[in-house]
């Protein structure tokens, strides 16, 4: 399942990679966010891409094994809240295995019969991640949280699962759709970011643990969709960390507004970066309101 904003081409390289691995008989989703939007554009590109597919809607049967299904949404709702439109219908048709990948990757080495096959001898293991090959980081899997102010660093060694505070990265998700809907899917209440971390969670409070199968990789391009420290990025990161804290640790919550206000915002008065003290104030203020999900100020922002 390949979830797809703004980004054709890429999204056509990305399900071209995964055919050439995964042959004819494999069954891949194309979800399309901001579809109303993106209606020309999709047309023009799925018309040469080179292989069947076919409208997807609500209530439909599966699309034949190679052909790829099509499920538009209307609005841009996000990664968790996209995703979670695909997995329902897996989960209704009956599909016992779920893949979400970004469209920015590639796959490189092995298929979703080494996942299926690891996952089937590991029954315990709930979530599984992939080796992550980009431009930041050579080789990992997932993220670690950093305790002092719960920011994330890649989890490169699989010694980090046995980590307080690791995740599986969201580029690349592997569990049962079972297990999806009894956690109740992807918590969609961050939009962008900190998503990953809190699917991980909610898969281990269920007594699963989570795993690494280094037989698969995948080239992974970060930030098609936002662009590498955007202005979208930093907003979402900012006030989805606080969230998050709120959510899955909140008797740091005190400590972490503390460290923000007496250390943060200080750091960034004597650098005079007034533009990040915007950001980080707007988004802590969010926070602070409630707001979760989309956020109308990030519409059109670059963050230089």
């Amino acid at each position: 399942m390949v979830l797809n904003y703004h980004h054709p081409k890429e999204t056509i390289a990305c399900i071209q990679s995964l055919l050439a691995a995964e042959g004819p008989g494999t069954r891949i989703l194309w979800i399309e966010n901001d579809a109303a939007a993106t209606a020309q554009e999709l047309a023009a590109e799925l018309s040469q891409a080179p292989f069947p597919w076919l409208d997807l809607r609500e209530g439909d049967p599966l699309t034949p094994p190679g052909t790829i299904g099509v499920v538009r949404n209307m609005d841009n709702l996000g990664y968790a809240a996209g995703n979670n439109v695909g997995l329902r219908i897996l989960h209704r048709a009956g599909v016992p295995w779920a893949w979400i990948l970004n469209n920015d990757i590639l796959l490189t080495q092995g298929s979703s019969r080494d996942l299926v096959a690891k996952a089937l001898a590991h029954p315990h293991v709930g979530l599984w991640g992939v080796r992550i090959h980009s431009e930041f980081c050579p080789c990992y899997f997932g993220g670690l949280l950093r305790w002092k102010d719960f920011s994330i660093r890649f989890a490169t060694e699989p010694g980090d699962l046995d980590t307080p505070g690791c995740f599986i990265s969201g580029c690349a998700l592997f569990f049962r759709t079972d297990l999806g809907a009894e956690v109740g899917w992807i918590p969609e209440d961050y939009f962008l970011y900190y998503e990953d971390p809190a699917f991980s969670i909610e898969i281990q409070r269920k007594g699963h643990a989570l795993g690494f199968n280094q037989a698969v990789a995948i080239d992974h391009h970060q930030s098609l969709s936002t662009g590498h420290r955007s202005w979208l990025m930093e907003y979402y990161s900012r006030r989805n960390r606080w969230r998050f804290v709120q959510r899955y640790f909140p008797d740091q919550l005190k400590g972490q507004e503390r460290l923000f206000f007496r250390y943060q915002i200080q750091k960034l008065l004597f650098r005079l970066r007034f533009d990040r003290i915007n950001l980080e104030w707007k988004a802590f203020r969010d926070f602070k309101a409630g707001q979760v999900g989309r956020s109308k100020r990030t519409a059109g922002k670059l963050w230089r």
